[in-house]
């Protein structure tokens, strides 16, 4: 912004000079020392003598308070221009810039600069190590980097274009030497005649390092021979120079050394300090360019003026490594003099998508190489013990590399939509035996305390995976098995009462249940352990003692003979009634206490019941569900007090039903209860697992940032955010200050209350490849060069999962339903006030105002921002409710 007074002037001189006459123009030109140079042609000045011009134009600075000393200025009629032949400055061409001199001049005229193309990255990348002052460790980083990169497959070209200090081939004990050095290949294509063909061919100038075990290679080009000729030829030599016609020194050797050797990357050893071949290094031939400095005051005002000029090359990358540090616990002074780098950087913002009002910035941390003895007393490098001190600067070199060859798969329009087609987003269904859930069930954090005997109350939102795990165990009991790591080995899973049988109560069952255990003065408690003894009857686990044992027992063998064994038919209710209202309840109780929790020890076994969709029997608030939720809590309470240690309980129950529970030692289950939430790492590996069912994305995943599917659970969050970036990228719009896209999808699917809803991904990204689609063929659309979904169509994605959300959540709060609708056209941002009117109009009769919106905040609809005195709406359903968002999504 400092620079803008630059382009108000020529704006201002233009305004006023200039009159839509071809023949009217204005140059302006501020020299590095900061004298105005300025040239007028306008008519303006007919009939005004040269001190009278000179008058209004000094009149115009001094109005508009520009304190600038006058160098050149030169003001003519364009009669007069025509008449000595000066015509208007053609501005340079970037690929022009090829001095500090032309930088400078440059920097110091925002108002001349063309908006140009930007080059498109393209392998091999070159990375340029520099630094302002010597004895910061960048050869040694080099060297240190190069041999990295060749381990981990690539093949590396460096380069010494330190042509005034070599030492690159010194370092690496390169052996053989090649005859010549690019100084050599640089003079013969200067001064050789056109016609004559050069005789140094690049063959002749790099020798190869050898590297055991390595999967790549690594070739160095010296800077030559070190001789009388060798000073002579540097002294001779410029950089600018232009061969075969529009062709530099660097650009032909570029070209030379990919068509000889096909490298990944090439590394330049730069002169240090402001000379020609720094030059050369940074501007004509850098991609990337890792500055090295010691952090004092000397290599930060060196830097700082490079940054000046550096920052209008839009197309270089620009890190920073601070070396040697002599004390890496004390970074304060590294830290200061790193953030000020950053902060002078222009940082590139993409205009596609928003800026979000609640988006952090993120600072990323500074390299920092420590000093290191053996580095300092080693001749020949690299340290091989001391590889990993580097492992972040060749982090950096393989990302851009990386990106590049992502770019051309990405960018290639067939084979971009064949990925995106082939893409599909399986909800997990452990209903169903034909999905395999080794490849889509994501094993939670709190997978182990749900493992744990203990834990009998599983409590949830909709949504959230509490079915999932009813179903995994009766369904997939050999995965779930292989799940818990041999912890359930001699277990067996029995559905008490849930989807997975047919033959159970339903709803209206429960409702003539209740009124019938009223009459009879009968108890929920003793009706779920005739349940429990029924299911396991059903099942074959025990049978009923012969003999004089048995024979209590006989009425109840008796009752359940005459069952049917897949239908749930009055019989069965009136059977069971009747085992919890009369005198057989205890012989019931005896079943369990003698027959099957006594046959369970013998065999060392134990037995889960598991208890599912008690929200959708028992859906409306009230007498019934108060009664027969309370019996089932308490017949648990029993067993644990009779010590049916082999017998373990697993009730699966909505939270907001749960809390409003009151019963006799509720604080019981306090400790033994489990509340289903997704962290960031397992919702991204969930999303991972979805992904990669598609094999063609599963391909560019192997490629790019390979994981194993058995891995999954294992792997860190860093590794699965570097997967799923070819999916969704790594940020939302350009610059290191935008949030991460996996951050924002997860805090998108995130409710006020923290539940997070992996059914709701499901939506999202299948929403978002619909809408990525409809771009196919747009030839006027840009496409994104790093990822498959742009932010748009994840943007899309989300209002349809927003929307399957909130239907979601109607369906589970009926009662609630007018009370939603009302949200229509409201701000996701609501006073008390506003909240309390919308209560009044559609809520008033369901709970007092402050009950009601503590429920909305304990359901993740609401949550209370003191600091802005409202309460917000969870970005999950803001779509989904048609409410105006702006400053919540």
């Amino acid at each position: 912004m400092q620079e803008n007074w630059k382009l108000l002037l020529k704006q201002e001189i233009r305004n006023q000079y200039v009159h839509n006459n071809s023949q009217e123009w204005v140059d302006i030109n501020i020299s590095t020392s900061g004298l105005l140079n300025l040239t007028i042609v306008s008519n303006n000045f007919l009939g005004l003598s040269i001190p009278q011009r000179k008058e209004q134009i000094f009149d115009l600075l001094k109005s508009q308070n520009y304190s600038l000393s006058p160098g050149f200025i030169s003001l003519y009629t364009p009669q007069e221009a025509d008449s000595l032949n000066i015509s208007p400055t053609v501005i340079s061409d970037i690929n022009l810039i090829q001095t500090w001199q032309d930088l400078a001049i440059q920097a110091a005229n925002p108002q001349n600069q063309l908006t140009l193309p930007q080059r498109q990255p393209s392998l091999p990348r070159t990375v340029t190590f520099y630094s302002f002052k010597g004895g910061v460790g960048r050869t040694t980083a080099l060297t240190h980097v190069a041999w990295i990169l060749a381990l981990r497959g690539r093949k590396v070209v460096a380069v010494d274009l330190d042509l005034e200090a070599p030492g690159l081939s010194t370092a690496f004990n390169l052996n053989p030497q090649p005859k010549y050095g690019i100084v050599d290949y640089f003079y013969e294509r200067s001064y050789l005649p056109e016609e004559v063909e050069p005789s140094i061919l690049i063959t002749h100038i790099f020798g190869e390092v050898r590297i055991p075990n390595a999967t790549g290679r690594l070739f160095v080009v010296p800077a030559g021979c070190l001789s009388l000729d060798y000073i002579s030829k540097v002294d001779d030599l410029h950089a600018t120079t232009v061969i075969d016609g529009n062709e530099n020194l660097w650009s032909v050797f570029k070209r030379e050394i990919y068509e000889q050797l096909k490298p990944d990357v090439i590394l330049i050893d730069s002169r240090t300090g402001i000379n020609q071949w720094g030059a050369l290094s940074l501007i004509q031939a850098a991609d990337e360019a890792i500055i090295f400095l010691f952090p004092n005051e000397q290599n930060q005002q060196g830097i700082k003026l490079l940054l000046n000029s550096l920052n209008t090359l839009e197309n270089l990358s620009i890190n920073f490594v601070f070396s040697p540090v002599p004390d890496v616990t004390k970074l304060d002074k590294v830290n200061e003099i790193y953030q000020s780098f950053v902060n002078g950087i222009k940082i590139a913002i993409d205009e596609e998508s928003e800026i979000e009002d609640n988006e952090q910035t993120e600072i990323l941390e500074p390299l920092v190489i420590p000093y290191l003895q053996p580095i300092a007393l080693a001749d020949n490098y690299p340290v091989k013990a001391l590889l990993d001190y580097y492992n972040k600067i060749v982090n950096l070199i393989d990302e851009e590399t990386d990106e590049i060859e992502r770019t051309n798969i990405l960018t290639n329009s067939e084979t971009r939509w064949k990925i995106i087609e082939s893409l599909h987003f399986p909800e997990v269904n452990a209903a169903d035996q034909r999905q395999d859930l080794s490849l889509l069930f994501q094993r939670t954090n709190d997978f182990d305390k749900f493992l744990d005997n203990a834990t009998c109350l599983i409590r949830g939102r909709k949504g959230t995976g509490k079915t999932a795990l009813y179903w995994l165990f009766l369904k997939h009991e050999n995965f779930a098995k292989k799940l818990a790591r041999g912890r359930l080995d001699n277990t067996i899973f029995i559905s008490a009462h849930g989807r997975f049988k047919e033959s159970r109560p339903s709803r209206d069952d429960f409702q003539i249940i209740h009124q019938r255990l009223q009459e009879n003065i009968g108890t929920w408690e003793a009706f779920w352990r005739a349940y429990l003894l029924l299911r396991c009857y059903q099942e074959n686990l025990f049978t009923f003692p012969k003999g004089k044992k048995g024979e209590k027992f006989t009425p109840i063998k008796s009752l359940f003979n005459n069952l049917h064994p897949e239908l749930w038919q009055a019989e069965n209710t009136n059977a069971l009634l009747e085992l919890s209202t009369s005198e057989l309840r205890l012989i019931v109780k005896d079943a369990i206490n003698m027959i099957i929790h006594e046959e369970l020890k013998t065999k060392g076994q134990k037995i889960w019941f598991l208890y599912d969709d008690l929200d959708e029997d028992f859906s409306e608030a009230g007498e019934v569900r108060q009664s027969a939720l309370s019996g089932l809590f308490q017949l648990v309470q029993s067993c644990d007090a009779n010590r049916l240690t082999e017998i373990r309980f697993k009730i699966f129950l909505r939270e907001d039903i749960w809390n409003r529970l009151i019963f006799d030692n509720k604080s019981h289950f306090t400790g033994r209860d489990l509340i289903l939430q997704w962290n960031r790492v397992d919702f991204l590996r969930l999303a991972l697992r979805q992904v990669i069912q598609s094999p063609d994305f599963k391909n560019l995943v192997d490629r790019f940032s390979p994981i194993a599917v058995e891995s999954i659970d294992q792997a860190s969050e860093e590794i699965i955010d570097k997967a799923l970036e070819l999916l969704w990228g790594s940020r939302r719009r350009k610059g290191d200050k935008a949030k991460y896209v996996s951050r924002w999808v997860h805090a998108r699917l995130t409710d006020s209350s923290g539940t997070t809803f992996p059914r709701s991904l499901s939506i999202l990204l299948a929403g978002a490849k619909e809408q990525e689609l409809g771009y196919q063929g747009k030839s006027s659309i840009q496409t994104p060069t790093d990822r498959l979904l742009r932010s748009k169509s994840l943007e899309i994605g989300l209002q349809k999962a927003s929307k399957q959300r909130c239907d979601e959540i109607k369906e589970e709060y009926p009662h609630l339903t007018r009370f939603f609708d009302s949200l229509k056209q409201q701000s996701a941002f609501l006073a008390k006030e506003e909240l309390s009117t919308l209560w009044e109009k559609s809520a008033q009769n369901i709970a007092e105002f402050e009950e009601f919106a503590s429920f909305l905040n304990e359901i993740g609809v609401i949550a209370w921002r003191e600091r802005e005195k409202r309460y917000k709406v969870a970005d999950i359903y803001v779509y989904g409710f048609e409410m105006i968002k702006k400053g919540a999504v």
